[in-house]
């Protein structure tokens, strides 16, 4: 998908190492995964699964790690949201467009493995439904491509049956590319989730899911919508299972610095010129060749040399820290959000979700006698208000001003999180579906806090995480 009609070269990676953290905190970035190192050491095998949303996503951003765990012997699922379409019209072309993807990426994982370009296709059955399935042959570590089929929402989400639209509540269901068959945000998550568990996945890996200004572009300030919305599912799923999920940067990689050694570059490049002669290449000489010769596509020579991985820092003394995190094109690029007091006032509104920026107003004390107080506005504790939660004088007698902690709990995915839960077992929520109406609004910038249901811990939204948490629960409730 370029601009609006290919801009889908791309690439990442990830590592964790001082030099390119380096290089993310001088562009203002969280967004962790430096230089990776150039003998990385095989990593511990975990079953992977890939959860992207275009034929070529997993290649230009979060590859090598993809090549690593195959070479490493660990299985991988790779799931693609949608076809790829790129909204391409007539019919007859978008469906070309779509199989010319399929099998670059189906050559491109040949490569990987280092093996023949053979698949077995079979139909798996996931909550009901049947969904296409591609195994690799000959591969040593079992390899499988899922396409869900979704439409290409299109860069800024503007396609009709976008996964935006269907994750803001504009469409209350979206149609497959091939069938009038539809699927509800519910059941997609669930879908994706029911997946993971008949793949034993142990780990999820994804793009960018703060990300919230959508659209094309090599400025470093947006990403496609289809790779945001798509990672929030993904994501969901993840905690759903239970299992940890990894995010990549897309898009907004390209204005950082090349960051991948050089000898890991050209394993990365051939998948990605083996995926470009099929995709890209119409000469009969080059689909020959099988691979795609000449210079990379401007997106793509970027991409090839980076790969960033998303990674949140630590609360700090103080903070109340969210799990959701939001970057747009006005907000910079660390995407931490912290619980902030704005006013000492019993109304909505009083407190927010912002920025973390280690201001006063983002510094509270949680006290055994269950209130949570603000550092800025002495003597003044969170409160549920109607609407809300606000700022009114502390009386650890209110039932109002008592909050819990629930920890996260998982046996598969070891976290210090926690559920923030007050009177009637409402949970302190931060609301991610409200999104800039445009990549380039200065609305919305931060996710909105709000009260929900804490009965279930499959929402990221309602989960916190705070400097220095012990293992056990604060009293009240």
């Amino acid at each position: 998908m370029r601009g609006e009609a290919g801009a889908k070269l791309r690439r990442v990676r990830r590592t964790v190492l001082a030099s390119s953290a380096a290089l993310c905190a001088l562009a203002g970035a969280s967004c962790s995964s430096g230089a990776p190192s150039a003998t990385k050491a095989a990593p511990a095998c975990e079953r992977t699964l890939v959860g992207v949303a275009h034929p070529d996503d997993d290649l230009y951003f979060i590859d090598p790690e993809i090549h690593e765990t195959v070479r490493a012997g660990c299985p991988v699922t790779t799931v693609y949201l949608t076809a790829g379409d790129d909204g391409k019209r007539p019919l007859r072309a978008a469906l070309d467009y779509v199989a010319r993807r399929e099998a670059g990426v189906r050559a491109a994982y040949a490569v990987i493995a280092g093996v023949p370009d053979r698949w077995t296709e079979r139909t798996v059955q996931v909550d009901g439904r049947g969904i296409r399935s591609l195994t690799l042959d000959a591969s040593p570590a079992p390899v499988h491509l899922v396409f869900f089929g979704l439409h290409d929402g299109l860069p800024e989400g503007q396609g009709a049956d976008s996964m935006l639209k269907l994750f803001t509540g504009t469409r209350r269901s979206i149609p497959f590319f091939e069938s009038e068959e539809t699927v509800t945000g519910g059941q997609l998550v669930s879908a994706l989730s029911t997946l993971a568990r008949q793949e034993k996945a142990q780990r999820i890996l994804t793009l960018d899911h703060d990300n919230a200004s959508f659209a094309f572009g090599l400025s470093g300030r947006v990403d496609h919508s289809d790779h945001g919305i798509g990672a929030r599912y993904f994501r969901q799923a993840g905690y759903v299972v239970g299992i940890p999920v990894s995010s990549y940067l897309g898009y907004t990689m390209s204005s950082l610095g090349p960051n991948l050694p050089q000898n890991r570059v050209p394993p990365k490049e051939a998948s990605i010129r083996r995926y470009l002669a099929h995709a890209e290449c119409r000469s009969r000489e080059c689909d020959a060749t099988g691979r795609y010769e000449g210079p990379l596509p401007s997106d793509a020579s970027k991409w090839v040399h980076r790969q960033y991985q998303q990674v949140h820092r630590d609360p700090r003394p103080g903070e109340i820290l969210a799990d959701i995190g939001r970057t747009t094109a006005y907000s910079g690029r660390n995407p931490e959000q912290c619980l902030e007091a704005v006013r000492a006032e019993a109304e909505d509104g009083a407190v927010r979700l912002n920025g973390c920026d280690g201001a006063a107003q983002q510094k509270w004390d949680i006290r055994d006698d269950g209130t949570i107080r603000s550092q800025h506005f002495h003597g003044h504790c969170l409160t549920l208000v109607k609407a809300g939660v606000g700022l009114a004088r502390c009386s650890p007698a209110d039932a109002e001003q008592r909050w819990a902690r629930k920890p996260w709990q998982s046996t598969t995915w070891k976290r210090t999180a926690w559920r923030i839960a007050g009177a009637k077992d409402r949970c302190l929520y931060q609301d991610d579906r409200h999104l800039p109406p445009r990549w380039d609004s200065r609305e919305d910038r931060t996710p909105r806090l709000a009260l929900i249901r804490c009965d279930a811990q499959t929402q990221p939204g309602v989960f916190w995480n705070l400097h220095g948490s012990g293992p056990s629960a604060s009293p009240g409730g």
